[in-house]
């Protein structure tokens, strides 16, 4: 007899939502206040995951940066149901980190990147020099 799944538990679930694309919401090691993180890539053979911050507005220390600020995503507020404005993914800087990361009570699942402006999150993290060509075949593939 197959043994039935069972979703008893919040970690099970979550760990659902934890694919390329996704965006949650929470408070972070270092921030002061919730901020949105995307998955932009998760790892197949480690528990490890690339992920970039949604900022409400580009920071002017990236403005006096042009590389800096070429990583620099937009998403339209009306693109998402949980942004309430236009904001920027900031993919000079991906954070990498553990699944672990994902499995606090207080993280909110909000949804997913369209394709399009996932594929762009992506390039732009590639084209930031912030990974290794091992990291970027670990996370996306390439």
């Amino acid at each position: 007899m197959a043994k039935k799944n069972t979703f008893s538990s919040l970690e099970n679930l979550r760990s659902l939502s934890i694919s390329s694309g996704a965006v949650f919401l929470g408070p972070w090691t270092g921030i002061g206040h919730e901020k949105f993180l995307i998955v932009a890539g998760v790892a197949k053979d480690r528990i490890l995951v690339c992920s970039v911050m949604i900022n409400s507005q580009i920071n002017q220390y990236i403005f006096k940066r042009p590389k800096m600020l070429a990583c620099q995503v937009e998403l339209k507020g009306k693109d998402y149901v949980f942004l309430s404005h236009d904001s920027y993914a900031n993919c000079a800087q991906p954070i990498k980190a553990k699944l672990d990361l994902f499995m606090v009570d207080d993280l909110k699942y909000c949804g997913l990147l369209n394709e399009q402006d996932l594929a762009q999150v992506q390039q732009q993290i590639i084209s930031s020099g912030s990974l290794t060509a091992e990291e970027i075949a670990m996370f996306f593939g390439e």
